[in-house]
């Protein structure tokens, strides 16, 4: 298939530009590092407790990971005009696109295994043993994270024709979700309460909504979720009144899903009708 053909490639230019290499080492570091320093300076940490921290590091490692390895996918390809090359071989515009979602998808997914691997050793040696079957959710989970992000860059990278274009969108996707859209929220109920939210008293649910719309806070919930499905999530236990059903662990996952299919889309239409002359 046509995909593959793309895909392995992709991959293989990644590994070869030491990309690959790169991203992995940063993950064992924020991963299996920040793993070995909980437990050995946090002495009433338990083994269940260091697995949850795993979602911290990710929440800043996993987007910056997927944006930098995957910006340019279509971007750098256009700009040096060597996705006409690509596109005289028998691959079609959807060829290209989704070929570059697995490769760049299996970049990130490798660096992820390794350094869950490395986070599972250091575990076992803290520890003598640790609760695997939370651990393995806590590692597909973190993969589906990648996977959003990766279809969010290339979706970008689709409707832009330069490098400079496709790195100001990964560094502006970057600081949106990492440190804008927290004050989305808190400038929303400013303006339609008139003050400063106090979680405290109980704040209304469309406040927790606006938070669980960023895919980063999004997957925490989704995290927590399927490591205890029978909990509630932290914005049910702080709204006001009874909690809708849109603050309820699944619905996280409807909203990551959201996110890798949208950008796709709107990218491979923008793709699709672009001159590419």
């Amino acid at each position: 298939m046509s995909v593959t053909v793309v895909a392995r490639k992709d991959f293989e230019d990644a590994a070869r530009s030491k990309m690959l290499w790169a991203i992995t080492a940063l993950f064992v570091l924020a991963t299996a590092g920040g793993m070995y320093a909980i437990g050995s300076f946090n002495d009433d940490f338990t083994a269940n407790q260091t697995v949850a921290f795993l979602s911290t590091p990710a929440t800043l490692i996993v987007p910056l990971a997927a944006l930098v390895v995957a910006y340019l996918a279509i971007a750098g390809e256009r700009e040096s005009g060597s996705i006409k090359l690509l596109l005289g071989l028998p691959h079609s515009r959807r060829d290209v696109l989704f070929g570059k979602l697995l490769g760049r998808t299996a970049v990130v997914s490798v660096a992820t295994v390794v350094a869950f691997i490395a986070g599972a050793i250091v575990l076992a040696v803290q520890y003598g043993s640790f609760p695997i079957t939370e651990f393995l959710v806590q590692g597909v989970v973190t993969l589906l994270f990648g996977l959003v992000f990766v279809g969010i860059a290339v979706g970008f990278s689709s409707m832009t024709a330069t490098r400079s274009r496709a790195m100001a969108g990964a560094i502006g996707l970057y600081f949106l979700f990492q440190l804008v859209w927290s004050a989305v929220p808190l400038g929303a109920y400013y303006l339609l309460e008139g003050g400063i939210p106090n979680p405290a008293e109980g704040l209304p649910a469309w406040y927790f909504l606006l938070q669980l719309l960023n895919p980063v806070n999004a997957y925490a919930i989704v995290a927590d979720f399927l490591t205890n499905p029978d909990g509630q999530t932290i914005y049910q236990t702080m709204v006001a009144g009874d909690a809708p059903f849109y603050l309820e662990g699944w619905f996280a996952v409807v909203i990551l899903a959201v996110w890798f299919v949208v950008p796709l889309a709107i990218g491979y239409l923008s793709f699709e009708r672009a001159d590419l002359g």
